[in-house]
């Protein structure tokens, strides 16, 4: 097989047949050279048979008016749990805008459902006109501070290392477990370094010898830098970092000047969690590189962070460039700029033209199994929510606008007539508490936080990183009940609900509580319509469930809270109201 395709490729490139496909008279952008070359291109067998000019048309002849030519595009970083589309409608939504391959952690459905939704996943892409690499959750259950519905064993991250779509172990959140040589952490490391694969690191806010005791893992990788210096100390140490821009943490404009300092080789894209309204409208990967040009950003080192950097490092051979024998996934722009997509080719198929898909994309169908995972011993109440505290300040989150870090705050609460905690509005302070929905335990751990905005009624989502328990926000208490009880009953998804407990809006995410089986337009839609009556509530957030989402994350600084009660990252302890 690979000698006649070879024999087919040398012909072609010797001009002794036609090429299946010419593209001609475009302008290829060479990342070996950083140059930019006018030619055509001869495509045969899914792959860049040869560049130049003077060759015969081929059987099929594209003319590209002197479009740039640029490698297909690689998300380094993403959750396609957070886009809330299934892998199929996360290839229609992404293959207009150029992307043709991802990396994904799929630890968010594995947090829900153990390893029966990492197969599902690797299961589900298998037909799709999109590459679809995963690393293996290295973290599941998240952490010890949380109760999560899944389990990945050392034993099963082995095994699923052997997987062809596996490229490594996802990044590794415990960062104590390292430091401190935990045997089972140290286990799926060395699993995956046994098999000459990387692993992806998880570092917020970390630097001097706990990060030098990080890295003597073999740890490679970060996306958790939210300033040039982070990131610049961590590249120093030969990671390689990921530039973050998603819908809940942006952090593109502060780390580009550190790109600038180390230069565009150790630096790529990724857009961790980025939900469907913003991928159809704004774009993916191709919206990163139109900001970081737009923010004074070389276009070489755009296009080269975008493709061949997650290429090399995560060892796709033959892939993010234009050069023979490379793979044929290549993207047509106007512009170095703008990066407007004209034409997406993958494997040497057109695969997207002008803003839409051009190939049937099948349908991903999930089981049963995956559905109907929220389960609640009864429901709620508003008794449920209330909880009393001594005199004096009480610990408080802070929300850091367009960041996934909080603030950690002491602040004076409002109070009843017996003493316990009340909501305060009229100071931006409304509670805050995590529901465990996975086993039916019935348990609920409570605090106040600071900078959503809620001037009435609740908010709550069934998408709550890394265990997904639910979480809700509220002024009154019988309203985050009734926002619980009404995700209950939905399998799952975000609700908004008024201060006498009336839903105003929900979009269903009945996939593990996650993900919706919709189409992406469909629930772009839908999101839209939930996050405009979260805002009519007085929620002040661009992404309201997105952010709300994060608080139960107890691995990024400051203070977070899960269905165990508040968490102290910075101490790595638990505190109390």
């Amino acid at each position: 097989m690979f000698a006649k395709r070879l024999q087919k490729t040398s012909a072609v490139a010797r001009g002794l047949r036609k090429a299946s496909l010419v593209l001609r008279g475009g302008r290829v952008v060479n990342l070996f050279t950083r140059e930019i070359i006018e030619t055509d291109l001869l495509i045969e067998g899914g792959l860049v048979a040869a560049l130049g000019t003077g060759y015969p048309a081929g059987e099929v002849t594209i003319e590209l008016g002197g479009g740039y030519v640029i490698p297909g595009l690689i998300d380094a970083h993403i959750h396609l749990e957070s886009t809330l589309l299934l892998p199929d409608q996360f290839a229609a939504a992404v293959l207009p805008h150029g992307t043709t391959a991802v990396i994904a952690d799929p630890h968010e459905i594995a947090n829900v459902l153990g390893k029966r939704g990492v197969d599902f996943m690797l299961e589900a892409v298998e037909r799709l006109p999109l590459d679809f690499y995963f690393m293996v959750p290295s973290c599941v259950p998240s952490t010890e501070m949380e109760t999560a519905g899944g389990e990945l064993t050392a034993e099963e991250v082995a095994r699923l290392l052997d997987h062809p779509r596996v490229l490594g172990l996802a990044e590794m959140m415990n960062f104590p477990g390292v430091i401190q040589g935990d045997a089972a952490v140290a286990a799926k490391i060395e699993a995956a370094q046994r098999r000459g694969k990387p692993v992806d690191g998880h570092l917020p806010a970390m630097g001097g010898r706990e990060l030098q005791a990080y890295l003597g893992a073999g740890i490679s990788t970060d996306h958790e830098s939210v300033s040039a210096a982070e990131a610049l100390e961590k590249v120093s140490l030969g990671m390689r970092a990921i530039i973050r821009e998603g819908s809940a943490a942006r952090n593109l404009t502060a780390l580009l000047p550190a790109v600038e300092a180390a230069g565009s080789r150790w630096f790529m894209f990724g857009t961790d969690d980025k939900e469907a309204g913003e991928l159809l409208s704004a774009g993916h990967i191709d919206e990163l590189m139109r900001r970081a040009v737009a923010q004074g950003g070389d276009p070489f080192d755009a296009v080269e962070m975008a493709t061949l950097n997650p290429a090399l490092h995560y060892g796709l051979a033959r892939r993010g460039a234009v050069a023979p024998g490379y793979r044929a996934d290549l993207v047509v722009v106007d512009d170095l700029r703008s990066f407007n997509v004209r034409m997406v080719l993958k494997g040497g198929r057109v695969v997207a033209r002008e803003g839409a898909a051009a190939v049937e994309i099948p349908p991903c169908v999930p089981g049963e199994e995956l559905l109907q995972t929220v389960r609640l011993p009864r429901e709620l109440e508003a008794s449920d929510f209330a909880f009393p505290a001594a005199p004096g300040a009480v610990p408080v989150i802070g929300l850091v606008p367009e960041q996934i870090i909080t603030e950690k705050l002491m602040l004076e609460p409002r109070r009843d007539a017996g003493g316990a905690v009340r909501a305060d509005p009229q100071r931006d302070l409304v509670k805050v508490a995590v529901v465990e929905r996975h086993r039916g335990s019935g348990r609920v751990a409570t605090g106040l936080l600071r900078g959503l905005g809620l001037r009435r009624g609740a908010i709550a989502s069934s998408v709550a990183h890394d265990s997904h328990n639910i979480i809700a926000a509220g002024v009154e208490e019988a309203a985050m009940a009734a926002a619980v009880n009404a995700l209950a009953r939905a399998g799952g998804g975000f609700v908004a609900v008024d201060g006498a407990g009336a839903v105003l809006d929900l979009l269903p995410l009945p996939v593990a509580g996650l993900i919706s089986p919709e189409p992406a337009a469909q629930v772009a839609a839908a999101l839209e319509r939930v996050t405009a009556a979260a805002r009519k509530l007085g929620a002040v957030p661009a992404q309201p469930f997105l952010t709300l989402s994060f608080l139960a994350l107890p691995v990024i600084p400051h203070l977070k809270i899960t269905d165990r009660g508040l968490f102290d990252v910075d101490s790595f302890s638990f505190i109390r109201p």
